[in-house]
């Protein structure tokens, strides 16, 4: 797996990240109100990808639950604002099916561009609508090494890159002045066969300090090297912190 490649095009995910970030020193001029938040995400994954050859699954070889992380940074201003949100998540597991040791791999790397129109009186408060891009990248594959063992040989594997346009809307509903509670669903389509995602989050917000628990699922349907569709899931709960400045 080109674990190099996928490192820098996660660096420069997060580069483009800490661009917007470095506008807060201009958020007093330009009126905007900004929120950094990141979170850790406990990811069930699933991924039919399937090799014929030995019969097995990427979800026989990888079915636990993997710690993946996301990041969010976000400008709004009376009605219109954008944001930046990263995931990246890495997994890996080997185990015997039949008379082969079979390794399967997963990287992947999730980024939205987007901006935002927020009709509400209040910032972070009641309904939005965004619109921009995703850049989804996969790199997964299954490695089989028949026992005793020769040369290991790839057998089946994505490694590709897919950039959508991407819909979406979120509803921030306040339950008190230190509670929250936000709903987010979004869509996309483009490179990709289509992705969906639904998220919902509580929110305690203590001064500039904002804490997050929730859970995220996330849907992807892409196409592979040998042109087969693959579908894959992540799903579970997520915790994050943000600062709003």
């Amino acid at each position: 797996m080109n674990h190099s490649g996928l490192d820098l095009r996660a660096a420069r995910g997060c580069a483009l990240a800490l661009l917007l970030a470095s506008g807060a020193a201009r958020a007093d001029s330009s009126g905007m109100d900004w929120l950094g938040v990141f979170y850790v995400w406990g990811a069930d994954i699933g991924l039919d990808y399937r090799d014929r050859s030995i019969d097995a699954s990427f979800s026989d070889v990888v079915d636990k639950l993997d710690m993946g992380f996301m990041g969010h940074v976000e400008a709004q201003g009376d009605d219109f604002g954008g944001f930046t949100d990263l995931v990246y998540m890495s997994v890996s597991d080997s185990r015997s099916i039949g008379p082969a040791s079979v390794r399967g791999e997963l990287d992947m790397t999730l980024m939205d561009v987007a901006l935002t129109w927020s009709p509400s009186a209040e910032r972070f408060t009641g309904p939005e609508v965004y619109g921009g891009f995703r850049y989804l990248n996969i790199d997964a594959g299954l490695q089989a090494t028949l026992l005793p063992p020769p040369d290991p040989t790839v057998n089946a594997g994505i490694d590709k890159s897919y950039t959508d346009f991407l819909l979406g809307g979120r509803y921030a509903a306040p339950i008190n002045e230190n509670w929250r509670l936000i709903f987010s669903g979004d869509l996309s389509a483009g490179d990709s066969e289509g992705t969906w995602s639904l998220a919902g989050y509580g929110v305690y917000r203590n001064g500039r300090h904002r804490f997050y628990a929730g859970y995220r699922h996330l849907e992807a349907e892409v196409e592979a090297r040998n042109s087969e569709r693959v579908d894959m899931s992540f799903s579970g709960p997520a915790l994050g912190y943000g600062f709003a400045f």
